[in-house]
């Protein structure tokens, strides 16, 4: 009699085990259909968007192009450095020019630089249309590439731009730079602007906008 209760109660435990095996299966099952696409989406919490929006930074003012002021800074170099041009081109004549009772303005840049280049055809657009102020405005690229054939393939393949002063890396560079008060290796692009008698009276970082124009035009007495 003890031994068949014995095993009425073991059967009974094993039907009980198999009874619960599938359902961690379901479960599992479950678990995975929730992360899916017919998962209920919970609705966005909008209580404290106003909150948010009051803690956002302002937005920071727009740059002054040399803080519209000029100030008195050293002559620019007078280094003799390499250049650079398209096949076909004559190369700018050495060394770079200011002075001369023209302002200039020398703009930094590389062929790997890419507001660098969308830049290009700005500049080149302010000197014509400054050519008529009363010192009229030079502009003068000076490459900062340390690839010589990544250079030259732009300028090839370029419209906007043939030829170009080029600071070799190095020494030529190092020197240069450092006369004109600058980094062996600004953050590009960069730009100097210089008075008609060759001294450095402004320094801009970045990228020039067209709303930079008339504060440039104001600055050169126009």
């Amino acid at each position: 009699m003890g031994a068949a209760l014995a095993l009425l109660a073991l059967g009974t435990a094993c039907n009980q085990e198999e009874k619960r095996a599938p359902l961690v299966t379901r479960e599992r099952s479950q678990a995975i259909q929730t992360t899916g696409s017919d998962a209920p989406v919970a609705a966005p919490d909008t209580t404290n968007v106003a909150a948010v929006a009051s803690s956002a930074p302002a937005p920071r003012p727009r740059r002054v192009l040399c803080d519209g002021e000029l100030r008195d800074g050293k002559a620019l170099p007078k280094r003799r450095v390499a250049r650079a041009a398209a096949r076909g081109t004559d190369p700018k004549p050495e060394p770079i020019p200011a002075g001369g009772g023209k302002w200039t303005w020398v703009n930094f840049w590389a062929a790997w630089c890419a507001p660098c280049k969308e830049e290009i055809p700005r500049l080149k657009s302010w000197e014509r249309t400054l050519s008529s102020a009363p010192a009229a405005l030079r502009v003068v690229f000076v490459s900062l590439d340390d690839d010589e054939r990544q250079l030259r393939g732009f300028l090839e393949a370029s419209g906007d731009l043939d030829t170009t002063y080029w600071l070799r890396e190095g020494r030529e560079r190092e020197e240069w730079m450092s006369d004109a008060g600058l980094g062996a290796d600004p953050e590009l692009p960069i730009h100097l602007l210089v008075d008609p008698k060759g001294k450095i009276r402004c320094q801009v970082q970045g990228a020039v906008e067209d709303a930079d124009l008339p504060v440039l035009t104001r600055l050169l007495g126009g």
